[in-house]
C-alpha cells in the first residue's frame, strides 16, 4: 500500500495593530562608588542602564558626580540573544525563573525577542553570621500557560466536539514550529515556504521529524490563543487540518504575533 503525504497548506493574515509592552520594575537597586575618570554616561553604559535612570534614582539634575560618591543603580539588564529562552537566561544569571518573571512583569514568559532588555534581579549578599536557609523548590507558575500548549488544548477541544481522538502535543515538533514562526518574523515574510528552510515538509525532515502525513497552518497578527483558533476554525482549509482524522500529533509555535501549527501522522501509526 502506498503512503501519501498530505500537503495541506493554508495561511491567513490579519492586519492588526499589535503592541508589545515589556515593563520592568526594580525589586532592588545596587550601589556604585564613583571612581576617578567616571562619568554618568560611562557608568550607565557599563551597567546596562541609561543616564536618565541613574539621574532619577539619585535625584540628580545634572551630570556632576564626585569621586567616592555612592550612586544607586537599577538592577542589571540582559539583552536577549538569538536562541535564548527565559529559563536559559535565568540559569546563566543565577536567578530563578519566577524571580526573572516578577522582575519584568512578564505575562507571557515564552514571548521574547532578540534585542529585548531583561531586568536581572540582584541577589542578596549572604551574611556569614546567619545560617543559609535550605532553598525550597519554587513551583513553575501555572496561571499563564504557554501560548503553544493553550493552542494545542483548544485544538483538542474542537476535535472532541467532532468526535475525533486528541492529538499528542510533541515538544520536538513544537520546536520546529517555533523556529518557523521566528523565521517569518525575522525574515519578514508570510508563507508556508520559508526562504531559509523551504517547505514545511522539508523543514520537518531536516529537523528529524518522521511522518507519513503532514500539514501546516499559519497565521499572523492575532493576540491570543483563542483569537487565532477562532480565525482558523472560521477558515475551511485550516479547520480541515485541525479536524483531520489522519493526524495524531501536533506541534505549535508562537513568536511576536506569528502562529504556526504543524500536524503529522507518526510513522507506524
Amino acid at each position: 500500500m502506498r503512503e501519501y503525504v498530505t500537503k495541506i497548506m493554508f495561511g491567513i493574515i490579519i492586519i492588526a495593530f499589535l503592541a508589545f509592552i515589556v515593563a520592568g520594575t526594580a525589586n532592588a537597586n545596587s550601589l556604585y562608588n564613583v571612581k576617578a575618570g567616571d562619568s554618568l554616561w560611562r557608568i550607565a553604559t557599563n551597567h546596562g542602564t541609561t543616564v536618565q535612570q541613574i539621574r532619577e534614582l539619585n535625584g540628580l539634575t545634572g551630570d556632576m558626580i564626585l569621586v567616592g560618591q555612592s550612586l544607586k543603580l537599577p538592577q542589571p539588564a540582559y539583552r536577549v540573544q538569538s536562541g535564548d529562552t527565559l529559563f536559559r537566561i535565568a540559569q546563566h544569571q543565577g536567578v530563578t525563573l519566577v524571580e526573572l518573571i516578577r522582575a519584568n512583569n512578564l505575562t507571557n514568559p515564552n514571548m521574547l525577542y532578540v534585542g529585548q532588555l531583561i531586568n536581572v534581579p540582584n541577589q542578596p549578599t549572604a551574611t556569614p553570621t546567619q545560617p543559609t536557609p535550605t532553598p525550597q523548590p519554587v513551583p513553575t507558575p501555572t496561571s499563564q500557560p504557554d501560548f503553544a500548549e493553550q493552542v494545542a488544548n483548544l485544538v483538542n477541544v474542537e476535535r472532541a466536539k467532532a468526535g475525533l481522538r486528541p492529538l499528542r502535543y510533541d515538544a520536538e515538533l513544537s520546536k520546529v514550529a517555533l523556529i518557523k514562526a521566528q523565521d517569518m518574523i525575522q525574515n519578514n515574510y508570510f508563507s508556508h515556504t520559508s526562504p531559509t528552510h523551504g517547505s514545511p515538509f522539508d523543514m520537518m525532515k531536516s529537523y528529524g521529524i518522521r511522518y507519513t502525513t503532514a500539514g501546516e497552518n499559519i497565521a499572523r497578527g492575532q493576540r491570543t490563543p483563542q483569537e487565532v483558533m477562532t480565525a482558523w476554525m472560521n477558515s475551511s482549509g485550516h479547520r480541515a487540518n485541525i479536524l483531520n482524522a489522519n493526524f495524531d500529533t501536533i506541534g505549535v509555535g508562537y513568536y511576536q504575533g506569528a502562529w504556526v501549527q504543524m500536524f503529522t501522522r507518526s510513522v507506524g501509526h
